[in-house]
């Protein structure tokens, strides 16, 4: 039997969605002509520091629900390799030319690819779950 399981949401979360799309570009347009090149900023160390606890708690979040088998191992999987890919960005584009540059690009470069394989295995995750249950993941249908 082939169930399909497909996502509803309201019109209006679209229409929100686009708003902020349209409203996203112009705002990209003035950052690109109107900001420093450089700027110091106050609380650096705990911007950093915050961003990694974030990290760490989704890590713990998702081996917490790898290890109770739940299906939200797949968005928290999804936000990790996000914040991965978030991380190796920004560390290899704030840090310092020479060895700080170097450093940040090999680990970077380790995101990176930490990044690509949790996407993979969030996508086998849900691959093998759809199909462990007869489910086609296509879109447009409301889930009662």
């Amino acid at each position: 039997m082939n169930r399909t399981i497909e996502i509803y949401l309201p019109k209006w979360v679209m229409i929100l969605y686009s708003f902020m799309a349209i409203i996203l570009i112009p705002w990209i347009f003035d950052l690109a002509s109107n900001l420093p090149a450089k700027h110091v900023t106050r609380h650096w160390d705990t911007l950093w520091v915050g961003f990694d606890i974030a990290m760490l708690v989704v890590i713990l979040a998702t081996i917490f629900l790898m290890i109770k088998h739940a299906i939200w191992v797949i968005v928290s999987g999804t936000i990790l390799a996000t914040l991965f890919v978030v991380d190796a960005w920004f560390d290899v584009l704030t840090a310092r030319s020479g060895g700080d540059q170097r450093k940040a690009i090999f680990f970077g470069i380790i995101e990176i690819s930490l990044a690509l394989l949790t996407y993979r295995i969030i996508y086998h995750a849900v691959r093998e779950t759809t199909e462990e249950n007869d489910v086609r993941l296509t879109g447009n249908q409301r889930v009662k």
